[in-house]
């Protein structure tokens, strides 16, 4: 699969811009037994401190109490990659970063990804957050960042019906 050439929310050229965004969503195939990817896009850095600075202090304070109410288990498994120096996108994203629960378990499941000079950064990312901790996630936000979130995602996805029984969680650059 090529990588992303143009920003999903501004089309500006991911090639002029240092650092983007990029989340992929999967979907567990049963019958296929495998992770099929539902939807997936970029947001340069521009865009992503536009629509952060739209997000209600009300959930971005929630958002935060939430991640680290989670944050002993990510900062776990980022000692141990690190340690272990396994920098291979498999070994980052078979379980969700916040609750330790293996992908191949969730129904649903987002992947997102620091990119800088057109490279993976693994520092804080992939994230991997599974459908438990996006419900969860979901259950803190304001209505006024659920609304600012589904406008983005009509705006990126369109009427697509492929994810309209998905829950849209924001990228961890977005927050």
């Amino acid at each position: 699969m090529a990588p992303f050439e143009l920003c999903s929310n501004c089309n500006r050229s991911l090639n002029k811009v240092h650092r983007y965004f990029i989340e992929k969503v999967f979907k567990q195939n049963s019958i296929l037994n495998k992770s099929e990817i539902i939807y997936e896009y970029a947001i340069c850095e521009p865009c992503t401190q536009n629509i952060s600075g739209d997000i209600s202090s009300e959930s971005k304070n929630a958002i935060q109490s939430l991640y680290e109410l989670h944050s002993e288990y990510l900062f776990r498994k980022l000692d141990y990659l690190h340690r272990t120096e396994k920098y291979n996108i498999e070994s980052w994203i078979d379980r969700c970063s916040l609750t330790g629960k293996e992908t191949r378990l969730c129904s649903e499941y987002a992947v997102s990804g620091i990119i800088e000079d057109n490279k993976l950064v693994f520092e804080l990312s992939p994230l991997v957050v599974s459908d438990g901790f996006m419900e969860k996630l979901q259950s803190v936000l304001s209505t006024e960042t659920k609304e600012i979130l589904d406008d983005l995602k009509d705006q990126i996805m369109g009427d697509s019906p492929a994810v309209e029984d998905f829950i849209f969680s924001p990228t961890s650059g977005l927050i």
